[in-house]
């Protein structure tokens, strides 16, 4: 039997793949970089992708997958998680845009101005090759590793790219707040540049002001691809946006509200993606519409006993969900996630639910809640975190007593200049924990 090889790019010859410092990088170009980059990696069976340039991230993971090689991509940039991750898979070396002295492991930099090697347009991947391990957040635990072979790539960025329209969008510009070692990132500002008509803007923009001048340079028609936290700063901003035809929102739920003001402020749909590590993007929903979400074509998602398993031809099993489903016949409506659920005082709700009534409060910029003393299931109190630079506890604390059920008003309360959000905008449990406990042992915040 025949392999089945599906081609690393959709992009003909000439079209834009990426723009870089800049100039914009054309397919023939960018297949040329990673075949020469290729030809220089070490042997080994796997590579940590640690570049942050979107651009040279995409040329090093091209490159691996041309030598045949896996991209380890880590949960965060801690030199220690990145060892670990290197220990786990032998004889793997680290991939860099320049030399980290911190990492006491073999490093390969990805030069931008290797000589150019002539390679066959499209290059053809293997769809049986494993592109990528990726690692789980570690918002709710430890890290988790997770494969992901070629072929299911390129099936799941086929279901995402018809579910928003992209090729609507073709010849226009992805622009992304988030990284692309993170599940959301690397489908939606690597897959896609690759396997639609959009190019990608190579920086990372932060702060405002930073995302602000991105979408100036970038041409149109533009997608952003970003997070409710970088929502919520560039909402508050007052700033003058240039026209985006689209938001594609993830990794946090989206308030309704929010979204309605990112529409306003942006003058275009915010479209918010469900999904994990384990399954990629599986469902949609506009938030303003409404709570229901919409599974991807092709996606199916059994429920019994309290527990949802998604199948889909992008999925080499049934995934079991952590989250609780309410199926309906449209859709589906989240209910919070197993881990996210307390009960005290005989009294259940989800953790998200109340962050997002914390977050409701004028003049809150962020929050984070944890449940002190019990579990999930025993009870226990709730302590709260808040980002609100004007407010005072007391404050705080006043305007969710309407908002909150007696039993769920959070005892302590801290307000922080800011939470330990790693690069996609999640709060791993481990960094929440620490910050508590600096701020219990008086030693102040971060």
């Amino acid at each position: 039997m025949t392999e089945e090889r599906l081609p690393l790019t959709l992009h003909a010859p000439q079209d834009i793949i990426t723009w870089h410092q800049g100039r914009p990088i054309r397919c023939a170009e960018f297949l040329a970089r990673a075949a020469a980059l290729a030809a220089t990696l070490p042997p080994a069976g796997h590579a940590v992708n640690l570049c942050e340039d979107r651009y040279l991230f995409l040329l090093a993971f091209a490159a691996l997958l041309l030598r045949g090689q896996v991209n380890l991509l880590p949960p965060n940039r801690a030199p220690r998680v990145v060892e670990e991750v290197a220990a786990a898979f032998p004889g793997s070396y680290c991939l860099v845009e320049r030399p980290q002295a911190e990492l006491a492991l073999a490093q390969h930099v990805v030069d931008v101005h290797l000589p150019a090697v002539d390679v066959a347009v499209p290059a053809l991947i293997p769809a049986a090759q494993l592109a990528v391990i990726i690692f789980t957040s570690g918002s709710t635990g430890t890290p988790r590793p997770h494969g992901k072979y070629w072929g299911d790539l390129v099936r799941g960025a086929a279901r995402a790219r018809a579910r928003f329209a992209l090729a609507r969008h073709a010849g226009g510009t992805l622009v992304a707040t988030v990284p692309p070692q993170h599940m959301f990132g690397l489908e939606f500002t690597i897959l896609q540049p690759l396997l639609s008509g959009l190019a990608v803007y190579g920086g990372r923009p932060f702060f405002p002001e930073d995302l602000r001048q991105a979408l100036e340079e970038a041409p149109a028609p533009r997608v952003l691809i970003t997070t409710p936290v970088h929502l919520r700063a560039c909402t508050a901003a007052q700033l003058h946006w240039p026209a985006t035809s689209l938001i594609i929102s993830a990794t946090a739920p989206l308030s309704a509200e929010l979204a309605a003001a990112a529409e306003q402020t942006y003058g275009c749909e915010v479209r918010e993606v469900y999904g994990c590590t384990e399954t990629g993007a599986i469902a949609s929903r506009r938030t303003v519409a409404g709570p229901l979400w919409h599974p991807y074509d092709g996606v199916q998602l059994h429920c019994a006993d309290g527990h949802c398993t998604a199948v889909a031809d992008f999925l080499r099993e049934p995934i079991l969900l952590n989250d609780i489903i309410e199926q309906q016949a449209d859709g589906f409506v989240l209910r919070g996630r197993d881990s996210d659920m307390v009960n005290i005082g005989g009294k259940r709700a989800s953790l998200g639910d109340l962050v997002q009534r914390v977050l409701s409060i004028p003049g809150v910029h962020d929050a984070a809640l944890l449940l002190l003393d019990g579990d999930s299931q025993r009870g226990g109190r709730l302590c709260a975190l808040v980002v609100a630079p004007e407010l005072t506890e007391q404050a705080i604390f006043a305007a969710l007593r309407p908002r909150l059920d007696e039993v769920f008003l959070p005892r302590p309360l801290y307000r922080v200049t800011r939470l330990p959000r790693n690069d996609s905008g999640k709060l791993p449990r481990g960094e929440l924990l620490a910050l508590l406990e600096q701020l219990r042992s008086g030693d102040g915040v971060q």
